[in-house]
């Protein structure tokens, strides 16, 4: 799966029903593949799959869960817990575990517990990838807890938020260690809702920052030894303790321009090893430090990933003016490794290609100092051609 963009292409799934019409032999294996990796949306769909996994296991040999390797809970209304529970009593050889359940929008409510105690307690020798991508569950830091102890195999961590940190009452808590966790990807915290009817003070323990956590992770050097890749929304600008800590086993690291501010270059600086930086970027200023040994590529993605067209002069205030300012602070940087720059040309950045001239100027600079200027694909933008110098070449001919 690919880390950086792990969602499933949806298509796959309307080839898999094509193909189980073939004949009865392809159904079987079909019923197999499909097995392997299941999306639920509703309790309806998780009622129906639990029957047939649990029907399955009656009749000899392998059950259908045993092949299962990923679940996806992207279920927008009322489920069975208990449903979910004995789902994964099913799938003992479940590799990747993702929670999006609940609307985006919709009042934040802790991750049950006992769904955490079932993945634990019977995939946790398999799992590798865990994964909240919605706010809707949020996992508690004693939930984090369970799963260092009972997940040792745990490789990639993402979250979006945390529903709620130890208080004093709590005493103290055992270190959260991650003896195999190469990624660990923190995402954009959305705002608790402090306004829900049955509960007007809900969540007001809820914070928007990832310090608290890092400050757990930067109680001992030996709590993430094999991190590799940390992906942060939201800097965590009073735990640059983090970097000093951790910082020299990273080899990429991805966070948003909006966050990191003025901070970015003493990160840096204790990342001697870093080969890639990500940057999601906007129209905030980013400083960069005036030098780094290692970093051989840095890939700029736009904040806002949907296609939204602006007039011509918008586009070139708020987007491309930022990024040209963007582009001469990595200049500034003296990186001897540098090899690769890109930009993701889409959302925000797709109407780049109408900007050729713009384009062609920069590669020309990197390309003195050695470094491919390229797109999202790997296409270099020394060629690049907009479509008002397209309809010129024609009637020029």
């Amino acid at each position: 799966m690919n880390e950086e963009y792990p969602e499933v292409d949806p298509g796959i799934f309307e080839d898999r029903k094509s193909l189980s019409l073939v004949c009865s032999a392809w159904r079987a294996m079909v019923i197999e593949i499909v097995a392997e990796y299941i999306v639920i949306y509703s309790g309806k769909e998780l009622t129906a799959i639990l029957k047939q996994f649990e029907a399955s296991k009656t009749s000899g040999g392998k059950g259908l869960g045993d092949w299962t390797r990923r679940i996806d809970l992207k279920i927008l209304g009322s489920y069975s817990v208990q449903h979910v529970v004995r789902l994964l009593r099913c799938t003992p050889n479940l590799v990747i575990y993702v929670n999006k359940n609940g609307l985006i929008t919709s009042p934040e409510k802790r991750a049950p517990p006992e769904i955490l105690h079932a993945l634990v307690k019977h995939c946790g020798p398999s799992l590798r990838r865990i994964e909240w991508s919605g706010p809707g569950e949020a996992p508690t830091y004693t939930d984090l807890l369970d799963i260092s102890q009972g997940v040792s195999n745990l490789e990639t961590l993402r979250l979006l938020c945390i529903y709620s940190y130890p208080t004093r009452k709590d005493g103290r808590l055992p270190l959260l260690i991650f003896p195999k966790l190469k990624t660990l990807s923190l995402g954009l915290i959305p705002e608790p809702s402090n306004t829900h009817v049955d509960n007007p003070t809900q969540h007001q323990h809820y914070p928007i920052t990832w310090d608290p956590l890092f400050a757990y992770l930067t109680l001992n050097p030996t709590q993430l030894p094999s991190l590799e890749r940390l992906e942060t929304d939201i800097f965590p600008i009073a735990t640059i303790s983090f970097f000093s800590m951790h910082g020299e086993k990273l080899r990429l690291f991805r966070t948003t321009t909006w966050s990191a501010e003025s901070v970015l270059p003493d990160a840096l600086a204790l990342c001697p090893k870093l080969q890639s930086l990500v940057l999601s970027h906007s129209s905030d200023p980013l400083a960069f430090p005036p030098f780094h040994p290692s970093i051989t590529r840095i890939c700029i993605l736009p904040s806002v990933e949907e296609h939204v067209r602006v007039p011509q002069r918008v586009f070139t205030f708020a987007v491309l003016a930022p990024l040209d300012a963007l582009l001469m602070s990595v200049e500034n940087m003296v990186a001897p490794g540098l090899v690769e720059l890109r930009i993701r040309n889409v959302g925000a950045f797709v109407d780049l290609v109408d900007h050729s001239g713009w384009l062609r100027a920069w590669w020309r600079r990197w390309n003195l100092r050695g470094v491919h200027f390229r797109d999202k694909t790997g296409k270099s933008f020394e060629n690049i051609a907009d479509e008002d110098e397209l309809l010129l070449d024609l009637v020029r001919e």
